[in-house]
């Protein structure tokens, strides 16, 4: 049966929001827009604000909904493997199976994951995001900083080797994704947002 839930949090977290709100809206095409990226800074930036909100929300909502669903159906394993749950939802965002596992760089179903079920350093790093994203106008630099400063909250806020690693994997990955825009936060040639 794990592996039925782990399946389960990939498949929802590989929703492809980004894609499927803004054609159903707009009739664009967002893998040929800005970036190519289906997550909301590149809706956000292309589309519009209303719309790149919407997508950050729903983008956020996937693992919860995986969370909340698989806790309704098996408590113990929900308990035992919430941050697993959170990883593969995170993953089926970033590798989903639907787009060639070519989707989104992570930062809002990592977010929405972890204030499901570590609010107090989710919380910490989502205010850390709006003040840099704010003061700098770089969404890029406001995901990298306020994600490691996630996964050190949390490797002392959560136990256990293996729910550390798998948060470990996960700033690795994402900080992976992001390695065009640190090339371009180094070069100072970075996209900048307006919230």
């Amino acid at each position: 049966m794990e592996y039925i839930y782990l399946s389960f949090a990939y498949l929802v977290g590989s929703i492809p929001f980004g894609l499927i709100v803004t054609k159903i809206l707009t009739g664009k095409n967002i893998t040929k827009e800005g970036s190519g990226n289906i997550g909301a800074t590149n809706v956000f930036r292309i589309v519009s604000k209303k719309i790149g909100a919407m997508v950050l929300l729903l983008d956020a909502l996937k693992p919860v909904v995986a969370l909340i669903l698989i806790n309704n159906y098996d408590h113990t394993f929900f308990n035992n493997y919430k941050v697993a749950i959170v990883f593969f939802a995170v993953i089926g965002h970033i590798y989903p199976v639907w787009l060639k596992f070519k989707g989104g760089k992570g930062v809002a179903t990592l977010f929405g994951g972890f204030l499901f079920i570590s609010p107090f350093p989710a919380i910490l790093s989502i205010m850390t995001w709006l003040l840099i994203v704010k003061i700098t106008k770089l969404s890029s630099l406001g995901a990298l900083v306020s994600i490691f400063i996630l996964t050190i909250a949390n490797f002392i806020f959560i136990d256990g080797g293996l729910n550390k690693s798998l948060i470990l994997i996960l700033m690795i990955v994402i900080y992976y994704k992001h390695k065009d825009n640190i090339k371009r936060l180094i070069n100072k040639s970075e996209n900048k947002i307006d919230l």
